[in-house]
């Protein structure tokens, strides 16, 4: 029985192949989660939003999906869905990830008082894909 993201066989596999990332618990976690919306409320209207989250899973399960540690990281917006053109909305977000996991960056550890070198991993994502015009 899964509580957490921690708890699953795929968590354990990246301990495991990359032992310096895993060793370390302030390297990050994320999952990145979208679903359209209408914003209006309205099914008529012909309007789409599609918020882009990143949810930190180095959390406790009962934290990880309270609004406070959810990140909005872009809201797509538009006449209609993004489809199959999402990964040019992603693209900039994408990027950004793959430096915080190829190199990372220095952040400040206020506890310690310490620099550290900060690394993060697209641990999963959430897509929700609907096959109809809005």
């Amino acid at each position: 029985m899964l509580q957490h993201a921690a708890d699953s066989p795929q968590w354990k596999k990246i301990d495991s192949l990359y032992p310096e990332f895993g060793s370390d618990p302030r390297n990050l976690r994320l999952d990145l989660a979208t679903d359209g919306m209408n914003p209006y409320g309205n099914l008529s209207s012909k309007h789409s939003s599609w918020p882009v989250l990143l949810i930190i899973y180095n959390l406790p399960y009962w934290l990880c999906m309270k609004r406070n540690y959810i990140m909005l990281s872009m809201m797509i917006s538009g006449p209609r869905q993004p489809g199959n053109d999402i990964d040019v909305y992603l693209s900039p977000l994408i990027e950004d990830l793959r430096l915080l996991w190829d190199e990372g960056v220095e952040v400040f550890n206020a506890y310690e008082e310490v620099n550290f070198n900060l690394r993060a991993l697209l641990f999963c994502t959430i897509m929700i894909s609907r096959h109809m015009e809005i």
